[in-house]
């Protein structure tokens, strides 16, 4: 058999294995809260913040992540969003914290503080974005999974 042929054959047969595990793939998305939230810079038309999330693998295997994206709301409109490549790599029933950017404009800033005013300083949030994963082998992202956290911040507790 010539080279070629024999090259060909791993090739279709490594593409069909890899089209077979996607078939069978049952992976949960990562458990992923806020653990902390910091003002890096300000400028008249966007802030950039840090944003420390906690990454909980729920699943028996270890869950590669390649990358993110995600978007936090606050009393039901858009606060801030972002995007980070940085790969994780969390072992079965583990978890990690991830440092990602978080970016704001100044209009949803003002309108979530004159939203404020007028409530009871309880602030409903909800993170959600997508989570890029795969194996550290392959460049590429395999899968995306959703994720999403909501939660009430009640302010007036902090100062009893």
């Amino acid at each position: 058999m010539s080279p070629f042929i024999r090259l060909f054959l791993s090739l279709l047969a490594i593409a069909g294995l890899t089209g077979c595990a996607g078939i069978t793939y049952h992976a949960q998305p990562p458990q992923i809260s806020i653990n902390n939230i910091r003002l890096v810079e300000a400028q008249l038309l966007e802030q950039q913040y840090e944003l420390t999330l906690r990454v909980q693998n729920t699943n028996d295997f270890p869950f590669f992540i390649k990358g993110l994206s995600y978007q936090l709301d606050i009393n039901g409109s858009e606060f801030a969003h972002g995007v980070s490549k940085q790969s994780l790599n969390i072992l079965p029933y583990e978890e990690k914290l991830l440092t990602v950017s978080l970016i704001s404009n100044t209009f949803g800033v003002i309108k979530q503080l004159q939203a404020a005013s007028t409530m009871n300083n309880a602030l409903h949030f909800r993170l959600k974005g997508t989570v890029s994963h795969g194996t550290m082998n392959i460049p590429a992202s395999l899968y995306s999974l959703p994720f999403e956290k909501e939660g009430t911040l009640d302010f007036s507790e902090l100062v009893k």
